[in-house]
């Protein structure tokens, strides 16, 4: 153990053999009294780290989390400060850099990591973890929001992130948008919710696994009758955002499990002649066929969710006890009379625009959707850009297997990505197609990483505004998919356009600007 104590001043890792274990201490460099510190070494399942004699040490620039785990090299410094430290024009990996709480009760609130499963997401994820921001006993999770929209490989690097995540002793949760059955005023409907899976795909053998093939979307478009586009964002607003919202009011329960919704009889109790009517009554116009079709897809769904252990999809849960101003007296109420809590998001320094908007968003802790989430980027505040991004993976023993230059992350062929961006995108997933099956996934085709499964959706969930005798404008076109209806683009263009065409197009359609 001496050994592993000597030339402090070398930021040093040493494994230390024991006849019954191995351990890995973490030398925290300490500027102080280097030789006055605390050595914590837990087991081979914990972090193990070494307590220095102050606060205001540096991390080493190489952090694990525990003796089976690949290092992580190269993690930003982001220490607690009370202090303001002055934002750099750029990004400066020698710097300490401080997260000022913006509230002296803002450390207490519950953590929440919103893990988009890209590089930028997973980059604010391992700064967090090795920097020891997180704390489980706290109440802090991890939650990645599944579409059933992402690449397969994505899948493959949120599966690695919430290992790691959870070797540092992390809940991390994987959440996907479902319907459920129930009665409101006489009468059954379907009702919003969500799902916890495991990291593994779906499967007759693993039925809490994973959707990947475009099932939470088709749920949600089939649900709600219309397909999202530019202006009209449903996915983001029902799969991630209210989601979150709905497994966050649970989740501060501090209870162990996510209770049981729907019911349990074999049949659907939905009356298809009442929905319809219900339609009617409520200003709906469009006609019983067409309205029949689009519903089918959402009443072939589960009905129910069983209840759910905490355990059973993380094996970091622990009990946590929220802070009295956090316990909430209604699950349906936020602030006052609810819960608070801190949201960390990774969106970089190059995106202002992006920035700027979730900064506007939740200005007003009242804000509908947003009551009580504190908003804090650290990847912002710190200037780190893409480029930046891109290299802290390159430094890795572990990345996301897709381009770092590509547009391939998050819902593949996603209407927000532009024109240019789905061009490319098709061409490469096309020769992804015919390559064969992928591992562990097999055939993309008809999948969301197949075009097909866009032209499919766009084309039964669109709104053909001669059918539905729907009123349109001198401007508008008679079928509105996901790209709305001003510039008649679409993914059946996608696929047959050719460069004069799609060119025209490349100015027209706005580039990727989601927002989480």
């Amino acid at each position: 153990m001496e050994r592993a104590t000597k030339n402090l001043s070398n930021r040093t890792i040493e494994k230390v053999q024991s006849p019954v274990k191995k351990t890995l201490i973490l030398i925290l460099n300490c500027t102080s009294q280097p030789k006055k510190f605390t050595k914590i070494c837990l087991s081979i399942m914990n972090i193990t780290t070494t307590k220095c004699c102050k606060q205001d040490h540096k991390l080493s620039e190489t952090c694990w989390s525990n003796a089976n785990a690949p290092q992580i090299a190269g993690v930003p410094k982001l220490v607690n400060s009370k202090k303001y430290i002055r934002k750099k024009p750029l990004h400066e990996p020698q710097i300490e850099y401080g997260l000022n709480y913006k509230d002296k009760h803002h450390p207490d609130l519950p953590h929440i990591v919103k893990f988009s499963g890209g590089r930028s997401s997973g980059m604010l994820l391992l700064t967090l973890l090795c920097n020891q921001i997180l704390d489980a006993k706290r109440g802090d999770v991890v939650i990645f929001n599944n579409t059933s929209c992402e690449h397969p490989y994505t899948y493959d690097f949120v599966k690695r992130c919430k290992k790691v995540t959870e070797n540092f002793g992390i809940p991390f949760f994987i959440v996907e948008f479902i319907t459920y059955e129930d009665s409101r005023r006489g009468e059954w409907a379907r009702f919003p919710s969500y799902r916890l899976t495991n990291e593994n795909p779906i499967s007759s053998d693993n039925p809490n696994g994973f959707h990947w093939k475009g099932e939470v979307f088709e749920e949600l478009i089939s649900w709600s009758g219309f397909i999202p586009n530019q202006f009209s964002r449903i996915c983001t607003k029902r799969m991630k955002l209210e989601t979150t919202r709905y497994f966050l009011q649970d989740w501060f329960t501090s209870e162990d499990a996510v209770q049981q919704v729907g019911h349990f009889d074999a049949q659907s109790r939905i009356d298809h002649r009442v929905t319809y009517l219900r339609h009617l009554r409520n200003g709906g116009s469009v006609p019983e066929e067409i309205f029949f079709k689009k519903k089918r897809f959402v009443w072939s769904r589960p009905h129910f969710r069983q209840e759910q252990k905490y355990l059973d999809f993380s094996s970091a849960w622990i009990p946590f006890v929220l802070p009295k101003k956090s316990i909430p007296s209604n699950r349906s109420q936020l602030v006052s009379k609810g819960f608070e809590y801190v949201s960390f998001i990774g969106l970089r320094g190059d995106e202002k625009v992006r920035v700027n908007r979730v900064k506007e968003r939740n200005s007003n802790l009242d804000a509908y959707g947003f009551e009580g989430e504190h908003i804090y980027l650290p990847l912002d505040n710190m200037n780190i850009s893409k480029e930046d991004v891109n290299v802290f993976w390159s430094n890795q023993e572990w990345d996301l297997n897709l381009p770092m230059g590509g547009g391939l992350s998050n819902c593949v062929y996603c209407f927000l990505k532009g024109a240019k961006n789905l061009r490319g995108i098709h061409a490469e997933m096309e020769r992804m197609k015919h390559r064969g099956d992928i591992p562990n996934y097999g055939s993309i085709e008809n999948t969301p990483c197949d075009l097909e499964w866009w032209k499919r959706i766009e084309r039964d969930y669109g709104r053909d505004l001669l059918a539905e005798n729907r009123k349109k404008s001198n401007n508008e076109i008679n079928f509105l998919g996901f790209f709305g209806n001003k510039t008649g683009f679409n993914y059946e263009l996608l696929s047959s356009a050719n460069d004069k065409v799609m060119n025209k197009y490349i100015g027209e359609l706005l580039p990727c600007d989601c927002t989480e």
